[in-house]
């Protein structure tokens, strides 16, 4: 499949405009192409501007998964304390209200030294590395997650270890914290063994997947993303480990979909998603649901410190041999960097697939690209 370069600030503009012809409001344009230009420059494809028609302008696109998207909707607070806050998203466009939950994280840290948000009642959030990532400018710890649970099981969802029903969504942790002269350090991953927007992506590109990263329906490994049943957890579906990332998938929808309030027995059947509204065991989850957090480093000692420390590390693990088949030894966060700098400088690389699409949202809504 063919690239073009695109420069950033041309996307930028673009993406901009077409939230708000479509009637989000201009903060809302803003932070939700700032989330997709994020993942983007950093190389993480599968969660950039490939997505803004897909996932949050497509009355029939695949974001629709994740429920109906009220454009115009902001938050509604729900539960506050010094360091905690609740939040209802109401259908909102998460890839932008996230960014107002993960600014309230922050700001409770500023004045308490730590600051947690749930969200419940929301839509697909983007990339999870973004909101850590917010905290890092503030001598912060930031974490994020998202999650969901289809209790009657759905296709292409992610299956509990040692089980033949996919019943997770791939619900991703991430984690980010400052270095000093280094890039911060951004662990965003996804608890199965893959995100299933990268299978949708080898799809898309007309490309097989490797064999371990899901089943069909009869239960066997398929390497055509046409076929994928079910997608394996982190470390495989029976074998070699696949119970740790299970676990972790469940640590992430308890922090999510539990904790935010999400899962309960009065849900709205309308934003229950999958194919199968009903509940289980009388309980049912209401939207996607996301968690935030951030923690002031100076609450444990001097950040410079901290950072310098940061470093040392990561130079420590830059210096070790390479095994073969690698240039380097990295650290999460530092090949991302590598790729923004480049994207930045000679634009980002948009496949064909993507580009109809952009160009299609040009012609719907009379913004030029």
């Amino acid at each position: 499949m063919k690239f073009e370069r695109v420069d950033a600030d041309r996307i930028r503009q673009f993406s901009i405009g077409v939230f708000e012809a479509a009637g989000a409001p201009r903060g809302h344009a803003e932070k939700a192409t700032d989330v997709l230009l994020w993942a983007s420059l950093r190389g993480v494809d599968t969660h950039g501007i490939r997505n803004l028609k897909r996932y949050y302008l497509d009355a029939s696109g695949v974001g629709r998964r994740d429920g109906e998207i009220d454009l115009k909707a902001s938050l509604t607070l729900e539960k506050e304390s010094a360091t905690t806050a609740s939040f209802n998203a109401n259908s909102g466009l998460a890839i932008a209200l996230s960014v107002d939950a993960m600014n309230c994280a922050i700001e409770k840290a500023k004045q308490s030294g730590v600051g947690v948000v749930t969200v419940h009642n929301s839509t697909h959030f983007g990339a999870a590395g973004h909101y850590a990532w917010m905290a890092v400018e503030h001598d912060m710890l930031g974490f994020a997650s998202t999650g969901y649970f289809f209790p009657n099981g759905q296709l292409k969802s992610v299956l509990p270890f040692g089980g033949t029903l996919p019943m997770l969504s791939t619900n991703p942790l991430a984690i980010a914290c400052p270095a000093d002269k280094k890039p911060p350090f951004v662990l965003d991953m996804s608890t199965s063994i893959v995100p299933v927007n990268r299978i949708e992506l080898r799809e898309e590109q007309e490309q097989p997947i490797p064999s371990n990263w899901a089943l069909d329906k009869n239960g066997q490994s398929t390497t055509n993303p046409d076929e994928v049943y079910s997608v394996n957890p982190l470390g495989n579906a029976t074998t070699f480990g696949g119970h740790k990332g299970y676990g972790l998938a469940i640590v992430s929808w308890i922090l999510t979909g539990l904790l935010s309030g999400a899962w309960k027995t009065d849900a709205d059947r309308d934003r229950v998603l999958g194919d199968n509204p009903d509940p289980v065991h009388g309980y049912s989850q209401e939207g996607i649901s996301h968690s935030f957090a951030a923690l002031r480093l100076d609450q444990f000692g001097d950040p410079q410190f901290f950072r310098q420390g940061m470093d040392a590390m990561m130079q420590a693990i830059n210096d070790s041999p390479p095994a073969a088949g690698f240039d380097d030894v990295r650290v999460p966060g530092q090949g991302a960097e590598a790729t923004r700098q480049d994207r930045l400088e000679n634009g980002i690389p948009i496949n064909e697939a993507t580009r109809a699409s952009l160009m299609s949202l040009a012609e719907e809504y009379d913004v030029a690209f």
